[in-house]
């Protein structure tokens, strides 16, 4: 027992230390390696399933099309077939009979004359004989050319959307329309054709949204006809086209969709597949690949433990000889070994290098987070938070957005690299003007943010006033005068940054619609 504490006591072998180091570095380097893996491809399958719900929106929007413009044409068919016959009233309405039951397309088919006045219906819906006042309809009787409408509530109850032909004799006379309904809270062709599509075992599903941001279909018929409240609606609308985006539904349930658009409609068809399988899969993989590692990781274990002794035997036969020279035993002579002195002395000069190198660099890093590289002036970034931190300290300050005025001319004009010099100019000016306690960015292009630590009315139109007068009888790197419109936010009670920010945006959007080189205060 004391002969264990007395080597204890002594220190570990340094092939101990490397040995066990050795090992926790491996395990760490595998257990990262494992990780990152993990999360390169979770983000490989993210991408690679975002791409084909996009794709999968596209041919659903593609097979729409193509169903609604077969409508469309056998609408136009059986119009012009009915117009160009003399039949009985007995005779069209059999025909209209004909015509649903054969392509199956409509849940009813009317006709409505150019007087808005229903004629003929199939099935009987009670309504023959009555004006019509759906504001849909009479849109499309007022248009007298083919349309299809946006999702309405019908006099019949039904939520519907209707597909409708004009009506034209021979000589040209116009007589009301030919239209079909399509119950979408019933069964219904169109959703009979897309219904195909939306059994996959994985959990993925589509759904079509109008223009109004309702579903119009849904494999759960209980939300058609609600008004969608995702956010990744409104940005599918607005991109327009086609495209993918991670969403997170109300439900606390991430979902990959992708989207595309029906030209003929512009309603928007979204594909998604829940992000659980993205993160199942790459756990799966990431496993699978850890077994296969396991054989290699323990012969490289084996070998590190090795090299690692074999590494420790110089160093560990200097201590020794240096312990017996100490106690006045063993050789004189110094073993023949390499010297690792130097090579440690090294070392420690290249830590000491990298490290300098490495704060410089921290230095350079942190400056190039916080600032502007043109202009030298803090960034976007720094301004959200400086004002983030003001408004938490409950302090009342004032925003001024400030934008050149027809800074594209200049550009265009003089070129980039003159623009660039104004814009250095504006920075450098802006930064001479604002005094002590404010700040200056550059909230981005030619627009940049002043934030006043006083928060009064007066004293932030006179700083305005005073920077706008002294840009506009500055000399700048171009001929021509550089003048500027200001918009002034002063903080009240605002309770994000983002709200302050849209004041300010707003009145130097008044400052520009009112002629320019002007500074206005948000009231």
């Amino acid at each position: 027992m004391n002969r264990k504490a007395g080597r204890f006591a002594q220190g570990i072998k340094l092939s101990t230390v490397i040995g066990l180091l050795s090992i926790f570095i491996l395990l760490s380097a595998a257990g990262i390696g494992s990780y990152m893996s993990y999360i390169n491809g979770r983000e490989a399958l993210a991408a690679q399933t975002l791409r084909l719900n996009e794709y999968h929106a596209g041919e659903l929007a593609r097979i729409s099309s193509t169903a609604i413009e077969t409508m469309q044409k056998s609408l136009l068919e059986s119009a012009d077939y009915i117009m160009s016959t003399d039949s009985s009233p007995e005779m069209i309405q059999r025909n209209l009979d004909y015509f649903r039951k054969s392509n199956g397309f409509f849940n009813s088919v009317v006709i409505i004359n150019d007087s808005s006045v229903l004629t003929y219906s199939t099935p009987d819906l009670g309504l023959k004989g009555t004006t019509i006042t759906t504001p849909q309809l009479v849109k499309a009787l007022a248009g007298k050319t083919p349309s299809i409408s946006a999702p309405y509530i019908a006099p019949t109850g039904r939520y519907i959307v209707t597909v409708s032909q004009p009506l034209f004799s021979r000589d040209g006379m116009y007589h009301g329309m030919l239209a079909g309904s399509i119950y979408l809270k019933e069964e219904n062709r169109l959703g009979e054709i897309l219904g195909t599509q939306n059994h996959k075992d994985d959990g993925s599903y589509f759904y079509v949204i109008d223009q109004s941001g309702k579903y119009m279909y849904h494999p759960n018929e209980q939300w058609i006809g609600k008004e969608v409240s995702d956010t990744f609606v409104r940005y599918a609308f607005s991109r327009g086209g086609s495209g993918s985006a991670t969403i997170d539904q109300q439900d606390g349930k991430r979902f990959l969709a992708g989207h595309a658009m029906i030209p003929q409609t512009g309603w928007c068809v979204v594909f998604q597949t829940p992000y659980a399988n993205v993160l199942e899969s790459a756990e799966a993989s990431t496993f699978e690949t850890g077994i296969y590692m396991l054989p290699a990781v323990v012969v490289v274990l084996l070998m590190t433990l090795y090299v690692s002794h074999k590494l420790s035997m110089p160093l560990h036969t200097l201590a020794l000889y240096t312990e017996n020279m100490a106690n006045r035993k063993g050789p004189k002579e110094i073993p023949n070994v390499e010297d690792w002195n130097y090579e440690t002395k090294m070392l420690k000069e290249a830590i000491l290098l990298a490290e300098r190198k490495s704060r410089e660099a921290e230095a350079y890093l942190l400056r190039e987070a916080n600032h502007d590289p043109l202009t030298g002036l803090l960034n976007r970034r720094t301004l959200e938070s400086l004002t983030d931190e003001w408004m938490q300290q409950n302090k009342k300050f004032s925003v001024v957005f400030l934008d050149i005025d027809h800074f594209k001319s200049v550009n265009d004009t003089y070129g980039h690299q003159k623009g660039d010099e104004v814009l250095r100019e504006m920075g450098a000016m802006l930064s001479d003007q604002i005094g002590i306690n404010n700040h200056c960015f550059r909230y981005g292009g030619e627009e940049f943010v002043l934030l006043l630590s006083n928060g009064d009315e007066e004293t932030a139109m006179l700083t305005a006033e005073r920077i706008r007068t002294t840009v506009e009888i500055s000399l700048m790197p171009i001929p021509q005068p550089i003048t500027v419109s200001l918009g002034i936010a002063i903080r009240t009670d605002e309770s994000t940054s983002e709200i302050l920010f849209r004041k300010a945006d707003l009145a130097l959007y008044r400052a520009k619609e009112s002629g320019r080189n002007r500074s206005v205060i948000f009231k």
